[in-house]
């Protein structure tokens, strides 16, 4: 049963897996079927609950936290706070507490996936994972360019932020991946920066980082 299931190093990264690909599949389906955005609210409240068991549970000692109890707790505090926050038309806050949890789920991850010492299945995965986190990291800080300066980018309309985030999650992937589709543009000085160094890091990663751990797996095979 879930609330006795403890989630370990052997298969956070699966459960995170799963977090990941929940928010940019469903993010993606309430945008195609609903209009004013609100359906993300639960996406990303599910998600950061579903996060923290598969990352932070690892770290802590705490039983409540490693089990189901913990993501029953985590559900009630997470859900009360960003009901606040949407009540109180904080939209900035919202997204600086979103990209500095996704920076701060980023840390363990890296250190778990690339400087354990071990090439397993769930270091695999968590290389996937991280690739994810980079992504919706350099979302969040299209988000807040978007705030502050609503003409940052064309193609993306001055409406609320969850209604932009899906157009924004596709952009971020777009140019870590650099495809560059071409259909959303930055046009500021600060867009184009954020744009290039995303890309920069996207080729790096793939280039260094999964090469790596594809090969010392293949080593040790």
């Amino acid at each position: 049963m879930l609330i006795n299931k403890k989630i370990s190093k052997k298969d956070n990264f699966a459960y995170l897996l799963v977090s990941l690909t929940f928010l940019l599949f469903s993010s993606a389906s309430v945008d195609q079927f609903t209009a004013d955005g609100e359906g993300q609210y639960w996406v990303i409240m599910a998600t950061i609950i579903t996060m923290m068991i598969g990352i932070w549970s690892v770290r802590s000692t705490d039983y409540l936290f490693h089990t189901g109890l913990g993501l029953i707790l985590a559900t009630i505090v997470i859900s009360a706070f960003i009901h606040f926050l949407d009540q109180a038309s904080l939209e900035f806050i919202h997204i600086m507490l979103l990209l500095f949890f996704l920076l701060l789920t980023l840390k363990p991850a890296i250190e778990q996936t690339l400087f354990s010492g071990d090439i397993t299945a769930n270091n695999m995965r968590g290389s996937i994972c991280i690739f994810l986190l980079l992504g919706l990291i350099w979302t969040m800080l299209y988000l807040l360019l978007l705030e502050f300066f609503p003409d940052s980018f064309s193609g993306i309309d001055a409406v609320n932020w969850k209604q932009n985030l899906p157009d924004v999650i596709y952009f971020s992937f777009v140019t870590i991946t650099t495809l560059g589709f071409g259909d959303i543009l930055p046009i500021s000085s600060l867009a184009r920066f954020f744009v290039y160094m995303e890309s920069v890091i996207g080729i790096f990663y793939m280039a260094v980082v999964v090469s790596s751990l594809v090969g010392a797996k293949i080593s040790d095979s």
